[in-house]
């Protein structure tokens, strides 16, 4: 009894704190079976949506993969800061505002300090975000998983950034990052209108000096490690340089998977500390030079050929994108079915919408 009361005395309240959560922890349930009228009848939260056409969703996964050094992390955290403002973000319309946490390990306060201190935004409401923790990214250890649950109890954000990847998973294998994602979830409330949405930023894969350039849903492939990471995740961004010089501040956003919406157009930016910047004037011939013969649409073509349709049939907007050279024929059909701009009246005609 004795060793007990010191070993009891010797712990920290943050321990006991853990402990007792340890100890109030309901069984796993593993299984809910739903009728078709129960999937009928559900009404999503009002905040279930917090940006783009699901792109960003409570309890879901969006993946944003980039190589190093491409803005990720300066990305995420713009998105912090579109969600605390209530302001697009990189194309993507927020539909309302929303706290974010950040766990990360790439950044040490220096550069925390330089990025809040350009943002020149107050944030202290509706962002917290980790300096490099000492262990890691230990989502393998229960310890660790009880302290993230528990700062998004009290904190109760929108967002959950996770930032890097390769510092989650404890290696490549698909068993590996099984691990790290069911772990993650872990942390999540078992509330479902409580759960935040989850963004984990990761790498693509490096790429060879001779390979073609990859784009559209082909850059999902490109995410590094196990197909497990992109498998799990509801959206797919990917961050590109918009070209191999330094001094070229300029990256291209594409989503590559967006399995409850529309992926919406590819677009360009120039990096900044908080929000970036939209870059109007970019030259798409240039960046997808070399690309595969199956290469995406040049959004400006798209958007040229078809802006002022009002109330046209489908095979008139077919020839606009044809006889601007801006695809076949085949492919205008998809581009028509997808594109966020246009709506198809009940009468099946079709109007431009910006």
């Amino acid at each position: 009894m004795k060793t007990n009361s010191n070993n009891n005395q010797d712990k920290t309240p943050a321990k006991k704190e853990l402990e007792s959560i340890k100890s109030d922890m309901k069984p796993k349930r593993f299984l809910e079976v739903l009728s078709p009228s129960d999937c009928i009848n559900f009404e999503p939260p009002a905040d279930y949506i917090l940006a783009g056409d699901c792109h960003l969703t409570r309890g879901n996964i969006t993946v944003l993969g980039g190589a190093p050094g491409v803005g990720k992390s300066r990305a995420a955290l713009g998105l912090a800061v579109a969600g605390a403002k209530g302001v697009d973000w990189m194309g993507y319309k927020v539909t309302q505002q929303f706290k974010t946490l950040i766990i990360q390990c790439e950044n040490g306060m220096f550069r925390l300090k330089g990025e809040f201190t350009d943002i020149g935004e107050k944030l202290d409401d509706w962002v917290r975000i980790t300096p490099p923790p000492t262990y890691g990214l230990a989502f393998d250890e229960i310890d660790f998983r009880l302290e993230v649950k528990k700062l998004i109890e009290d904190w109760k954000p929108g967002l959950v950034v996770i930032d890097p990847w390769n510092r989650t998973a404890q290696g490549d294998k698909q068993s590996d990052y099984r691990a790290a994602l069911d772990g993650i979830q872990e942390c999540l409330p078992e509330d479902t209108t409580q759960k935040p949405a989850v963004l984990i930023v990761h790498h693509l894969r490096k790429k060879s000096n001779d390979a073609q350039h990859k784009q559209g849903r082909d850059l999902l492939h490109e995410l590094a490690g196990s197909y497990q990471i992109g498998s799990a995740a509801r959206c797919v961004l990917a961050l590109e340089a918009a070209s191999t010089d330094t001094e070229d501040d300029r990256v291209v956003l594409t989503c590559c998977k967006n399995n409850d919406g529309r992926e919406g157009d590819v677009s360009a930016w120039h990096r900044r500390n908080g929000l970036f910047m939209l870059c109007d004037e970019f030259d798409w011939d240039q960046f997808y030079e070399g690309a595969e013969p199956n290469r995406g649409i040049n959004p400006a073509m798209v958007r040229e050929a078809l802006a002022g349709m009002a109330g046209e049939p489908r095979g008139q907007a077919v020839k606009r994108l044809v006889s601007n050279e801006v695809c076949k024929k085949s492919k205008a059909y998809t581009i028509i079915a997808n594109h966020e701009n246009i709506e198809e009246d009940k009468q099946g005609k079709l109007w431009w919408k910006e």
